[in-house]
């Protein structure tokens, strides 16, 4: 299986009390800074990984609510999910210019679907190349497509539990969509058939650990990494497993989500166990030669 290595490298951590999930990261379009979350305390860090030993800045906060994926839009302003409640959720995507003056500027676009159901816990986002949004509903059981200046969403997809989500992108035009299927622990690949309407399955991959896969990123060579419970995995254009490696050889934390900054480098997010619930850490992994 391993037809391509990997290693990691621990940039950062957060180890104050309070509950931590790093997540969301997501290259700026200038492709200088990431930009992630500190989930269940809704806050958004920016961190510049040429400067690795210099610690993330935090840049917003969204608290009580918690704050998970995060894109960036065509007009430059990021859009995050957020959700507040455990037992009976709701959420919402906001926009967030973060160069508004004096301070960065936030606003709801959206928080139904076209059902009329109130969005339970946006996860993770992808913007395609209109600047439409697809996004998933973790504990509500669909993934969204939401087009700039609706209402509402659409949901085109109805799955278990759908968390990552990734696009691909050719010749400037979404072709498929990633989901990772938490509640089956499978990757799924579908057809595009066009901006929210989705075909046929292509692929699936389905990972032995229950509850297992978690954040997505394609690289850009095309090979798409997956965040599953007990390290990083790397599959193929036919979704086959190539490479797996862990966060750390000893005590490795659960990564949750992928960003690339180029060929070679990634960051990824992580939380521990619900015994550690207050660390979490970031890592910059790297492709070897």
């Amino acid at each position: 299986m391993q037809d391509i290595q990997f290693s990691f490298e621990r940039v950062w951590s957060i180890d104050v009390r309070g509950k931590h999930l790093l997540e969301g990261p997501v290259l700026s379009p200038d492709g200088t800074r990431v930009y992630f979350t500190d989930c269940f305390q809704g806050t958004i860090y920016e961190f510049d990984p040429s400067q690795p030993t210099v610690a993330p800045v935090e840049v917003f906060s969204y608290a009580p609510y918690c704050c998970n994926g995060l894109q960036f839009l065509p007009n430059g302003k990021l859009i995050a999910c957020l959700w507040k409640g455990l037992i009976w959720p709701k959420g919402m995507l906001h926009e967030l210019d973060l160069h508004h003056k004096p301070t960065p500027k936030t606003e709801e676009r959206i928080s139904h679907s076209t059902a009329g159901k109130q969005f339970r816990h946006p996860n993770d986002l992808a913007v395609d190349e209109e600047g439409g949004i697809y996004f998933t509903d973790l504990r509500g059981g669909h993934v969204y497509y939401y087009s700039c200046g609706d209402t509402q969403a659409t949901s085109c997809l109805e799955l278990d539990k759908p968390n990552g989500i990734e696009l691909q992108i050719k010749k400037g035009k979404a072709v498929s969509l990633y989901v990772a299927e938490s509640g089956t622990s499978s990757v799924l690949q579908y057809e595009i058939k066009s901006p929210g309407v989705i075909g046929e399955q292509i692929a699936n991959q389905r990972f032995k650990i229950k509850h297992a896969v978690d954040g997505l990123a394609l690289s850009p060579t095309g090979l798409l990494f997956v965040a599953e419970k007990g390290a990083v995995y790397a599959l193929d254009a036919h979704l086959d497993p190539i490479g797996r490696a862990p966060l750390m050889k000893q005590d490795p934390p659960t990564p949750s989500n992928i960003c690339f900054i180029d060929e070679k480098r990634f960051v990824v997010t992580s939380y521990r166990s619900l015994l550690c619930p207050n660390k979490a850490e970031l890592f910059i992994g790297t492709i070897d030669d």
